[in-house]
């Protein structure tokens, strides 16, 4: 079984747990089983957000999904929900890579995702800038290099994250160019302000 990143782990269990919680000890058999077909869907969903293969996710969702309903009372029926699950993760459709260019992507670490990365690339967008993001998410140091040569081939400036959490990885920091930017921890409107100026300057520079 493939370990799908450290990134969509979290998000998944964080989901998971949530849900389990928000099931009532005495719910029915038919509550249990919707709210069930629902959380299914959520993690379907959040597949396609953070667009992870198919092939890295469905084996370790089954798993956690199962572990899930093995917690319920015997009276429920495991096995048909177990089944109906497992045919939906399988038949998850691996999300298409987007290469049109964009005004900036954005290179993170998992763990800086939901804290940092997402609200800075909704401001970005919400003044009109387009931002590759979802697909810039790094957990080891290959990847990170990887990451700015097909961003740097596909889009028209980069910047990367240097929070706490990425520095320690202990990974080599990259040279800041012209269409490269380094972002020190700091405030999230200083961030945006800084990363709005930077890309409007000058587009005949790109």
């Amino acid at each position: 079984m493939r370990i799908p990143p450290q990134g969509f782990r979290h998000a998944a269990t964080l989901l998971l747990t949530n849900r389990t919680r928000a099931i009532p000890i005495d719910a029915s058999a038919d509550a249990s089983r919707a709210a069930l077909e629902h959380l299914v869907s959520e993690l379907v969903a959040l597949t396609k957000d953070m667009r992870v293969r198919q092939e890295d996710v469905a084996g370790w969702l089954i798993v956690e999904f199962n572990t899930l309903v093995d917690r319920l009372p015997p009276s429920f029926d495991r096995t048909a929900t177990k089944a109906a699950a497992a045919v939906t993760f399988a038949s998850v459709a691996d999300p298409e890579i987007d290469e049109r260019a964009r005004d900036l992507f954005l290179i993170y670490v998992p763990e800086d995702r939901l804290p940092i990365a997402a609200p800075l690339a909704i401001e970005l967008t919400k003044r009109r800038m387009s931002v590759a993001f979802a697909e810039y998410e790094v957990a080891t140091a290959s990847e990170f290099g990887q990451a700015i040569e097909r961003g740097l081939n596909l889009h028209r400036r980069g910047a990367v994250l240097w929070t706490t959490a990425f520095d320690r990885r202990g990974w080599a920091l990259p040279a800041a160019t012209g269409r490269f930017r380094i972002l020190r921890d700091g405030d999230l409107h200083t961030a945006v302000t800084s990363l709005a100026s930077w890309i409007g300057t000058s587009s005949s520079s790109t």
